[in-house]
């Protein structure tokens, strides 16, 4: 019987891979299927909702390859941007499939782009700070 030692940055790295794919997946169904049920009407928006999960996803896994060890501080950071461009794109697509019009999901943009400037912050602060330990 041979024990082998589970590397935790791949595992991070695995499950951060599944669960975005996994809620890519569910949006590419939700959206669909509440286009399919909105009476002839579509929305951009909720057409390409799965991509923002899509995209957030890759970012960060190919964050998580150049930084391997990523704090958690910058790892929730980027979650709740990717969160909050989603919570809006659908807000969107839910006026625009209801047959309106609204500029209230602008605070979305602007919250998720300060998230992810506190993601970016928050990596150079940690980077910083490794650098100054291994002095």
């Amino acid at each position: 019987m041979s024990t082998s030692v589970t590397n935790p940055r791949k595992k991070r790295l695995k499950k951060t891979a599944i669960t975005y794919s996994l809620v890519t997946i569910f949006f590419f169904a939700f959206s669909r299927i509440y286009e399919h049920f909105s009476f002839g009407e579509t929305s951009v928006y909720m057409h390409w909702l799965f991509s923002v999960t899509l995209i957030g996803g890759l970012g960060l896994l190919l964050i998580m390859k150049i930084i391997p060890n990523l704090s958690r501080l910058s790892l929730n950071l980027w979650n709740s941007a990717v969160a909050i461009f989603s919570a809006g794109v659908l807000f969107r697509g839910i006026v625009n499939l209801s047959g309106r019009s609204t500029t209230l999901d602008q605070v979305y943009l602007y919250a998720g782009l300060a998230f992810a400037g506190l993601t970016l912050l928050s990596i150079l602060f940690t980077r910083s700070v490794w650098e100054e330990d291994e002095i």
